[in-house]
């Protein structure tokens, strides 16, 4: 291959095809290029972004499109684009690095290593002149003091193995004081008047809720379920959520859910499923409803391929300016509604609170519709019904504006997560519709992504070429267990099982007994990594760990519940004192702290039964349906012409019910 010239187009990311016809030589990640770095000699210069993300086109356009920038970057450097999205291993081991350095990192991330990969120093957005400085500066160092470049890479690579090192615990019983406790010190990070955590920017952060609630509802303490209401309040009604046409943007850069970071991720919409649906459940709030149909709406007109599996992300830019497709001057609306702008104005916040930047708006909303329509002497009808008046009229016209990217390769993991906000939805609301967009998806993913052995990350043009993370094996597992949950189809829970073998073959660390990142298969740079923390999308290690707690209770698996325990017990000291980085660590401590259900329904109507009890928020709870004796837990349980519900906790049963309003008195 010829490494003197963009090799991009041979890629196959969105994002990395948006390079390609930068000046900069940038290459793919490969043994290849890192072999061509070792004998040419040169220091790598790794820059790590994706699609949406918009400060990474600031810095393209600013330097990677210069052919003055692009011309120092080629002489002195092997230059390297890496998806993060494709590639978070690589994304992870070169933000912790950055994060050694600085204590803070982002995107675009700038990394410089050895021609092997080994970092020595890194950052994130530079502008034009102070990149070629740093560019000629870092040139200077790895030709001319190759001993300091050295010590940096040792030091780093220290900081690294540090960062990385879990150790082995005692496990042992988790206590209910404890983690009361922790819930006491998470309240006084609340938000009480807009919602979330009080700071800023505001990520929507769903697994922390998800925990909130859940521990709210199951030990009836109001303060939890009174901010986990106005948390989903207040992002249902903000900017940070898409009042024409569903979906989530990634975060919001103030405390009010006013402004967006625009992008749209898969991820966050697929996990704002399950917390809505579950919301609903909890609150019975009509809003709720409407949220999950739109999303569910706009996953399916701007996010589903033809393969019915879900793209990745939309861009917060159009035509170089961010945010530009979603925003309304207020001219505009008045020339569009007429005689219906006065109440438009009012209820999104025209020219008031939602007024931006550059005379432009974002809508939003302060209050619910029953307020609203109270305040206005309007019926709560009227309103629904002119609201939906208002959203027929505006998405049309919105419709033939210059759309942002989409980015169209479609990952594993992501689509896992709204494969589970689906059943979710489909549990709540009985919609068929919603359980076979999520049937759909696993469909393909088993027939295309897995074979048996290995899962694979990424598929783009009919191609797959990424084997798949820990968090891609982890979050079908969840997915399946989920699905199994919702319609009791064997297959889902036998597919789940596999899985988790393949698991334990590929990702076990028998040391300390958790789970490395990449698959041993994979020669890792500097270290083994092991995912913990828990952040907009939970960790890889404690979604592992609740699938194995619930695969446990399902299979009758006892060393799948003591390995599930074993990691709680290794990381149970750093969850009280961070309660957001340990969110879904902190749900599966209630599993082992407050009681917890195996619900068994055997006998004819077991699906139906089934599907009754999936109406009601059971968090505490595995659900297991079948007509006959299948699996360990429904063995000599099935009675003649009956279908009976067992409610039992560690396998100990109470006496059989027969309708599921008699059986939910007993959980």
């Amino acid at each position: 291959m010829n490494f003197l010239q963009n090799n991009l187009k041979l890629a196959t990311s969105p994002y990395l095809k948006q390079h390609e016809n930068n000046p900069v030589w940038w290459q793919s990640w490969s043994d290849d290029v890192l072999e061509y770095a070792q004998e040419t000699n040169k220091p790598l210069l790794i820059s790590i972004g994706y699609s949406a993300c918009h400060w990474c086109h600031v810095m393209e356009h600013q330097s990677f499109e210069n052919e003055e920038v692009a011309k120092v970057m080629n002489e002195y450097f092997v230059c390297i684009k890496i998806d993060r999205e494709e590639r978070p291993d690589l994304d992870a081991l070169y933000m912790n690095v950055v994060q050694l350095i600085h204590q803070s990192g982002g995107w675009p991330l700038n990394v410089f290593a050895l021609p092997d990969g080994r970092p020595f120093y890194g950052g994130t957005y530079f502008p034009k002149e102070q990149w070629i400085e740093l560019l000629q500066n870092i040139n200077q160092m790895y030709h001319h003091h190759s001993d300091k470049t050295l010590e940096y890479v040792n030091s780093l690579a220290e900081g690294l193995t540090k960062m990385e090192t879990i150790e082995l615990k005692s496990a042992q019983n988790f206590s209910q004081n404890k983690i009361n406790e922790t819930f006491e010190f998470w309240q006084q990070q609340f938000d009480d008047e807009w919602g979330g955590f009080n700071r800023a920017p505001k990520f929507m952060l769903p697994n922390a809720w998800q925990t909130i609630l859940r521990f709210g509802f199951e030990t009836k303490n109001e303060e939890c379920l009174i901010q986990s209401k106005i948390t989903l309040d207040r992002i249902a009604f903000g900017g940070i959520y898409d009042q024409l046409k569903g979906g989530f943007s990634r975060y919001s850069v103030d405390p009010y859910w006013k402004v967006p970071h625009f992008e749209k991720m898969l991820y966050d919409n697929g996990q704002l499923l399950s917390l809505y649906s579950n919301g609903y459940k909890v609150f019975k709030e009509n809003e709720y409803k409407t949220v999950v149909d739109e999303t569910i709406n706009w996953l399916k007109d701007e996010m589903l391929s033809p393969e019915n599996v879900f793209y990745a992300a939309i861009d917060a830019d159009s035509e170089k300016e961010e945010g530009k497709y979603y925003v309304w001057k207020s001219a505009e609306l008045k020339e569009i509604l007429k005689d219906d702008f006065t109440l438009f104005q009012k209820y999104y916040q025209v020219d008031e609170f939602g007024e931006w930047e550059h005379g432009n708006n974002i809508l939003m909303r302060l209050s619910d519709d029953e307020d609203f329509a109270e305040k206005n002497n309007l019926s709560l009808e009227e309103l629904k019904s002119t609201v939906i008046k208002w959203k027929n009229t505006l998405n049309p016209i919105r419709e033939k504006r210059i759309k942002p990217h989409r980015d169209e390769k479609v990952l594993t993991s992501w689509n896992a997560l709204v494969i589970t906000g689906l059943c979710d939805a489909h549990q709540t609301f009985n919609n068929d519709e919603y359980l076979q967009l999520a049937e759909n998806a696993i469909g393909f993913i088993l027939k295309n992504q897995w074979n048996g052995e290995t899962l694979f990350r990424n598929y783009k043009d009919n191609q797959t070429t990424i084997a798949g993370f820990l968090d891609d094996y982890a979050l079908i597992i969840e997915a399946l267990i989920k699905l199994f949950e919702t319609t009791s189809t064997l297959i889902y829970i036998e597919t789940a099982d596999k899985i988790t073998q393949e698991v334990f073959n590929q990702f076990y660390n028998h040391k300390n007994k958790m789970f490395a990142y990449k698959s041993h298969y994979d020669t890792p740079l500097v270290n083994e990594t092991f995912e913990i923390y828990d952040n907009v999308i939970s960790s890889s290690n404690s979604i592992m760990a609740n699938n194995l707690f619930k695969l446990g209770k399902i299979l009758n698996h006892q060393d799948y519940t003591e390995q599930a325990q074993q990691m709680l017990a290794n990381v149970e000291d750093k969850i009280f004192d961070h309660p957001t980085g340990f969110a879904n660590w902190i749900n599966l401590y209630l599993n082992f702290s407050y009681p917890f259900k195996e619900i068994v329904i055997v006998g004819k109507e077991a699906k139906n039964y089934l599907k009754e009890m999936n109406n009601y928020y059971l968090p505490n709870s595995v659900r297991i349906a079948s007509e006959n004796e299948t699996l360990e837990i429904t063995k000599n349980r099935l009675e003649e012409n009956k279908t009976a519900i067992h409610i039992c906790e560690n396998y100990a049963c109470q006496i059989p019910t027969y309708s599921v309003i008699d059986a939910l008195k007993n959980i």
